[in-house]
């Protein structure tokens, strides 16, 4: 057990929003289909990112790429293969300024690197059906350019909870976890248990990020994330000073945005990993409050945690929920004991739906559905819509226990509908491409980088991303056995489209010439998830009959105020299974069944959106399961905060649950795993394959058997409302095990 690593920073105020009333000016969206903006501020646009701080360089992203012999054939100059999840050893120059910059890359293609392994003359043949391996240089690093509307925080005040100063190496003993586990609406932190900081005032942050694993240099490659507060902008920049029980190291921040003279620091952490044994990392800001987090050893495999839905719909009464920390709380309580290593965000970390309620949005969503897709995006609606997600961003990434765990355990994190608005992506074309979502689209990219990812779109390149012209994707390692693919499910998302060719091409041929031969398993975070029930029935009927699952769920309005559709035609259209998406799917999974088959790699997917937990899965039924390449299970875990679906939708679900065969590599089965015979009290369920209680995941690797032993955690029934003392009942376990896949 250790000690507990968790800290909130105050709050800060923002100044009021200044609008103006131009006058209206007739959009012509542009020819062919939509494509969200690979540039931001969108060519053309009249969007500036609104700030008054003033970039000391710049960046021009890397545009040389040369792609491997079965490429992406995209023309798109914007394309970039990311970071390359090895980088061979650096080359003798001169450390670039502002943090750490992975050196030239190349696919290693042997096992998993010992201390004494050598790497491989770049460029030499790995043996895979990509051909010639791929050489991606880093380009240096660089400094860019650069609230929701905070509503009464469902969170509370912060958690009340001990604080222990670290000490040199791994503490023997530390408080239980019953001392502070379940007090996430209770007590303040922000009073005297920390002095502040004695430079800077942080409004949000810090937020802890892993990019990736340097295994020639046995270096954990991540960052801190932290925003100043606007009286703070004329000072120099904060020092964090790390350390791991036996060294210690300061790094300057690099300013990589700001708005409205509050700036983005970015501190860039390079930690020398043990060879066996997870190690402490504390970690303080300019001398203020002491933080710590995890970091696995060398030989060690990352124990990872999975959320997804971290917020609210509008119309949910949140009290009556329980609010938003008790499963945080139960979170907080097993990585106390057991530490996480990375927390992985599946989609939607926060909602940003209260945007169209903003009086600006208003304005826009009086307007009829055609003036409303072709009129421009006013300039004090640009303002509000900015205003917006800055200010809910360091709202809900500032409290309560989600706060206190963004601090304590570094994240991966993808976004989803929500953390732009709800449905973005999968409404028609003309609604896709006018003005104004064009605009809310890049407003919302910028501070989706900014605070989940500690980029910008200039860069991205240099901080653990590949893209094929659109979009930010993952490839990144979780220790010997396990690697993680990210998939960016929304950047190119249209109504007929998930991803596009050549983001596939990329991402297969970064798979087979970056993940090292003798890893044995691949997690796949998709923000929907690729095995569910069926509902093609109400996709069908819902241009007729209306919503059918709305009226059922009583949750949503029947009419989308934004194109005049049925309200749940969009999370419909999200769906990998509806009719648009399905060819997209099934040549994916055959693409991943090769895959697997070839690399003799155990594919599992991680996935979130559908507010209940269930165990999707593929198999031929080849027994043992060990010799079956097709099996992959699909792991669903929803949602952490937000309320779980109407027992009626799960039943109807249940009801639509069918076997479906998919002819892929071999005829393959798929159907939904009866992984729920009880519920959490112990009642038999007659509807075991998906349960409508709020939830999250953790996953291990168990190095005796090769499996990945997932659990889902889910809610245990409630004693009260929040605040209620006892309220909180933990959380029960439903496990499986993922089997590794023999030669």
């Amino acid at each position: 057990m250790y000690p507990n690593p968790y800290q909130n920073n105050p709050q800060g105020s923002y100044p009021p929003p200044v609008n103006t009333q131009p006058q209206p000016q007739v959009y012509q969206p542009p020819a062919g289909g939509y494509a969200p903006p690979a540039a931001y501020p969108p060519p053309g646009s009249p969007y500036q990112p609104h700030t008054s701080y003033q970039p000391h360089t710049s960046y021009q992203p890397h545009t040389t790429y040369q792609p491997p012999a079965h490429p992406p054939t995209s023309a798109n100059t914007n394309a970039y293969p990311g970071g390359m999840m090895y980088p061979p050893p650096p080359q003798a120059q001169a450390p670039a300024p502002g943090g750490y910059a992975p050196p030239a890359a190349y696919p290693p293609s042997t096992a998993y690197p010992s201390p004494s392994y050598t790497p491989p003359t770049v460029g030499a043949s790995s043996g895979n059906p990509y051909g010639a391996t791929v050489t991606a240089p880093y380009g240096s690093p660089a400094t860019a350019p650069g609230s929701v509307y905070p509503p009464p925080s469902p969170y509370g005040a912060p958690a009340s909870i001990p604080t222990p100063q670290p000490t040199g190496g791994l503490p023997n003993a530390m408080p239980s976890h019953h001392q502070f586990a379940h007090q996430g609406s209770q007590g303040n932190l922000t009073s005297s248990a920390y002095p502040p900081s004695s430079t800077h005032a942080f409004q949000c942050g810090p937020l802890l990020r892993y990019q990736n694993l340097d295994l020639h240099q046995n270096n954990w490659i991540g960052s801190v994330m932290v925003v100043s507060k606007p009286e703070a902008h004329a000072q120099p920049a904060p020092v964090l000073t790390w350390n791991d029980g036996r060294s210690s190291q300061k790094v300057t921040a690099q300013a990589v945005d700001g708005y409205n003279q509050s700036i983005f620091w970015r501190f860039a952490l390079v930690i020398p990993m043990d060879q066996h044994a997870t190690k402490k990392i504390s970690y303080s800001i300019n001398g203020g409050p002491n933080y710590w987090f995890f970091v696995a050893g060398r030989a060690e495999s990352f124990r990872w945690m999975f959320y997804s839905c971290n917020g609210f719909s509008s119309n949910v009464d949140s009290v009556a929920l329980g609010g938003a920390n008790p499963l945080w709380n139960d979170m907080l309580a097993k990585h106390t004991e057991n530490p996480y290593h990375v927390m992985i965000g599946g989609g939607d970390q926060l909602y940003c739906d209260g945007l169209l309620e903003e009086k600006e949005m208003k304005e826009w969503l009086a307007l009829s559905v055609e003036s409303r897709e072709k009129t421009v995006c006013q300039p004090h609606w640009i303002q509000a819509i900015e205003n917006y997600y800055f200010k809910r961003y360091c709202t809900w990434f500032s409290q309560g226990a989600y706060g206190q765990a963004l601090a304590a355990i570094p994240t991966v994190n993808m976004w989803d509908d929500h953390d732009t608005i709800d449905g973005y992506g999968s409404y028609p074309e003309s609604t896709q491409k006018s003005h104004t979502m064009s605009i809310i689209g890049a407003v919302s990219r910028r501070f989706y980088l900014l605070f989940q990812h500690h980029s910008t779109p200039t860069l991205v390149p240099q901080h653990g991303f590949f893209s094929a012209g659109v979009g930010e994707n993952i490839l990144t390692s979780l220790g010997p056995s396990t690697s993680l693919l990210v998939l960016d499910a929304r950047s190119e998302r249209t109504k007929m489209m998930v991803c596009s060719e050549q983001t596939y091409d990329l991402a297969f041929a970064k798979m087979y010439n970056e993940i090292p031969h003798g890893t044995g398993h691949l997690l796949v975070q998709l923000g929907v998830p690729i095995a569910y029930p069926r509902l093609v029935f109400a996709e069908s009927l819902m241009g007729s009959v209306g919503n059918v699952l709305g009226n059922i769920a009583g949750a949503k309005g029947v009419v989308n105020k934004l194109n005049g559709e049925p309200e749940l035609l969009d999370d419909l259209n999200d769906h990998w299974t509806a009719k648009t998406h399905k060819a997209e799917r099934n040549k994916f999974l055959t693409r991943l069944q090769n895959f697997a088959n070839d690399r003799k790699i155990r594919v599992t997917f991680i996935s979130g959106d559908v507010h209940c937990a269930g165990m999707g899965r593929f198999t031929s039924k080849i027994s043992p399961p060990e010799k079956d390449p097709q099996l992959m299970y699909q792991v669903i875990s929803s949602a952490i905060v937000n309320i779980p679906p109407p027992d009626k939708v799960i039943s109807l679900l249940h009801f639509q649950d069918k076997i479906h065969i998919l002819e892929g590599r071999v005829k393959t089965y798929e159907d939904m795993y009866p992984m729920f015979t009880t519920d959490v009290d112990g009642t038999p369920l007659q509807n075991d394959k998906l349960l409508p209680r709020r939830n999250y995941s953790h996953g291990s690797f168990n190095q005796h058997t090769g499996s990945i032993e997932v659990t889902i955690f889910a809610e245990n029934v409630r004693g009260g409302p929040e605040h209620t003392p006892g309220g909180d009942r933990g959380t029960k376990g439903y496990t499986i095990h993922v089997p590794r896949l023999e030669a």
